[in-house]
């Protein structure tokens, strides 16, 4: 068996507008309810969803650190949780 390779490259800026688009709105998110917390540290996850002529649509999920600085950073992506598929 082959070993297997992980490659990284940069996505042009046409095609990551959509994905970039929703993780600043969850960004957003994240700091107006960081807002609403005493200082310090606090991490919180956010899910962004769509309404379908289906249902409900879960676009992504993604979780951002805030430092007791105050600085908000994004520490990654989730993967779809198993109940968001019904």
């Amino acid at each position: 068996m082959a070993d297997t390779g992980y490659l990284t490259e940069e996505a042009s800026p046409e095609h990551a507008a959509n994905l970039v688009g929703l993780i600043e709105e969850a960004g957003a998110v994240a700091m107006a309810h960081f807002d609403t917390l005493p200082p310090g540290e606090a991490v919180v996850y956010v899910t962004l969803t769509a309404a379908t002529a289906y249902g409900r649509l879960m676009l992504g999920m993604w979780g951002f650190q805030r430092a007791a600085d105050g600085t908000v950073t994004l520490i990654g992506a989730m993967p779809e949780p198993e109940a968001a598929h019904g």
